[in-house]
């Protein structure tokens, strides 16, 4: 399968925080945040985790696949950076889905486009993971390729979520879309191990 290359979606103006920085507290709060009454974190800052864990848990694999693949060192460092994307988007969400749910009429169609081009971004990292991973699985150490298919199935797991919640704010539209296209990639690149599992 062919996938037309798209032009990288760029993240849109910050608004003012009305949450704290979650990269800055113990594991536990964010946690217990989530658990909360309050409306955020909500599930786009729980993807913006999982698909920063997945990033993690892929550079781990390459780190460690050195022996075994030659590019093992770049797969690393990519996936460093594509941690390093998504980790700011976990306070991000929070922060432009309450933006959202304080906003009435056209003022809320306009936060809830701006949240979800922060989930395009997450869902298209995703898959980048995804398919970072996938090489990992069949190229890289296989003392560790159940490590590297955990965060293949997790990857598809970020992009399958975040499509349905850019749906649920801006309907089937150009950026549904997109993010869609994505999500297709990251399947393809997990269903490459995963047929074997």
């Amino acid at each position: 399968m062919t996938v037309e290359p798209v032009e990288p979606i760029e993240q849109v103006e910050p608004v003012e925080p009305v949450v704290d920085e979650y990269l800055d507290q113990p594991l536990r709060a964010l946690f217990d945040s989530v658990a909360g009454p309050d409306s955020v974190p909500a599930a786009g800052s729980v993807i913006a985790t999982l698909g920063a864990l997945a990033a993690g848990l892929a550079a781990k694999v390459a780190h460690r696949s050195t022996a075994q693949l030659p590019q093992a060192v770049g797969i690393a460092e990519r996936a460093d950076e594509l941690r390093r994307k998504l980790e700011p988007l976990i306070t991000a969400d929070a922060v432009r889905y309450a933006d959202a749910l304080a906003k009435r009429g056209d003022e809320q169609a306009a936060a809830l486009e701006s949240l979800s081009i922060d989930l395009v971004i997450q869902v298209e990292t995703a898959a980048e993971i995804a398919e970072l991973a996938a090489t990992l699985i069949a190229d890289g150490n296989q003392n560790l390729r159940y490590d590297a298919d955990a965060a293949a199935r997790i990857a598809v797991t970020v992009a399958e979520i975040g499509v349905k919640l850019i749906r649920a704010n801006v309907g089937d539209s150009e950026l549904s879309r997109r993010a869609l296209l994505s999500v297709d990639r990251a399947r393809v690149a997990a269903r490459g191990e995963n047929s074997q599992a």
